[in-house]
């Protein structure tokens, strides 16, 4: 899916305070039946880059996806963390995690246009002076969808379960990388049209 300026959009999801499984007490949150819509029947890149809890929830590619992408099929090495104190955390840290998945589609892509939407309650608004990112608050992202003022159309109200925790939410999130979408496009797009190998951005 690309949007008006031909730029293909690809989505990056925080969790907590963000989606309906874990919303904002006093601000609206994006139904998590939006991302499986946009993942799962439209075929759209979403990724999780916050709470990694929602990988399974949604059934979507997260940072251990991100990370295994990169060492598999992009560079043969780990993903350099540069400027950051992931040493210190068992995850990267926000921004950190935002900047593999786009350094992932570039290094895959180099001839394609992107746009790096990031939906999250925290502002990181200040990545798009490092590149095609936007970012949206919850809240406003979720009127903006309604509003027809977004490239993707609204999801039907009964397409997936849009509020509450799902069933299988867990605190051990996990699946195969071989069975997941997106992954799988981009391998085949790598082994088809490999690029020079590169270590990671800031």
């Amino acid at each position: 899916m690309r949007n008006e300026d031909g730029e293909k959009i690809v989505l990056c999801f925080d969790r907590d305070y963000t989606v309906s499984v874990n919303p904002h007490p006093d601000e609206r949150a994006v139904p998590i039946g939006w991302l499986q819509y946009w993942a799962h029947e439209l075929e759209i890149p979403v990724w999780a880059t916050g709470n990694q809890h929602l990988r399974t929830e949604a059934k979507i590619p997260g940072i251990r996806e991100a990370e295994f992408a990169w060492k598999e099929y992009v560079d043969g090495g780990e993903y350099e963390y540069d400027d950051s104190q992931f040493e210190d955390y068992w995850q990267p840290r926000r921004r950190d995690g935002l900047r593999i998945v786009r350094d992932v589609y570039e290094s895959t892509y180099p001839d394609e246009d992107f746009r790096f939407v990031v939906v999250d309650d925290v502002d990181v608004s200040d990545l798009s002076e490092e590149g095609p990112w936007t970012h949206y608050f919850p809240w406003d992202f979720v009127e903006a969808v309604e509003n027809g003022e977004f490239a993707l159309d609204e999801p039907p109200e009964d397409a997936y379960r849009n509020d509450g925790v799902p069933f299988n939410s867990t605190d051990d999130p996990d699946f195969s990388h071989e069975k997941q979408r997106e992954l799988q496009e981009i391998r085949t797009d790598l082994h088809e049209h490999p690029v020079p190998s590169k270590g990671g951005t800031n």
